[in-house]
């Protein structure tokens, strides 16, 4: 692509950050090009020039958000208590800024297939790069074998958005270390193992034989 209409490249950052604006703004449904063109100060026409519509021009911004994703993997440190700490501590973070938001907005409206196919692929990359944070644990003998990535972060995330919500945006650390040590340590006893039978199922944990104290009282006659 080249610049757009003779313009710097700083224009074309001018649009994107205005687009991302817009984005957590409005979201994908009621996005508006000229709420774009006049945050940017950019003639909606010079804006067509490169992005020939909506769907366009919120893919741009997509790809231009994933460039940050890149240049900060997801920590790898040798223990998945940690990785999820901090994984999540800056998963909590990055919801408070507006690409976060943008990002939240599309993700609530990924059913319309427009969305779903601007930011699919990015979904999917992120989502392979926190479910090998499971794998690797499984590989290291920290997890069972078989645990699965996406119950294990599905549980954990679900507390954690819980709590960041009646904390006002601020996770206490403490709070976090909490959830992730409880949920790890549900993992490791092999409550989060894949069952060999239906997909997406668990191994059930065996059940301990009641004691005679609980057992039920013959009734007299």
């Amino acid at each position: 692509m080249g610049v757009l209409g003779g313009r710097s490249e700083r224009v074309v950052q001018q649009v994107l950050v205005a687009t991302v604006a817009e984005l957590a703004e409005s979201g994908y449904r009621a996005f508006r090009m000229d709420a774009v063109s006049a945050s940017a100060r950019v003639n909606k026409t010079t804006i067509y020039r490169r992005w020939p519509g909506k769907a366009l021009l919120v893919t741009g911004a997509v790809e231009w958000m994933r460039r940050f994703v890149h240049d900060v993997p997801l920590p790898d440190t040798g223990s998945l208590e940690r990785d999820l700490a901090r994984a999540f501590r800056r998963k909590v973070s990055f919801k408070d800024r507006v690409e976060g938001q943008a990002w939240a907005r599309l993700l609530a409206e990924k059913h319309d297939p427009e969305v779903s196919a601007i930011i699919g692929d990015a979904v999917k990359e992120r989502s392979d790069a926190w479910y090998m944070m499971v794998t690797r644990a499984v590989a290291r003998g920290e997890l069972p074998d078989g645990t699965d990535p996406r119950l294990l972060l599905g549980m954990l995330g679900a507390v954690v958005d819980a709590w960041n919500a009646s904390s006002s945006g601020r996770l206490k650390a403490e709070l976090l270390e909490t959830a992730v040590r409880t949920v790890v340590a549900g993992a490791r006893s092999g409550s989060l193992v894949r069952s060999s039978g239906r997909r997406g199922s668990v191994r059930a944990l065996p059940r301990t034989a009641p004691s005679r104290l609980a057992s039920p009282v013959k009734s007299r006659k």
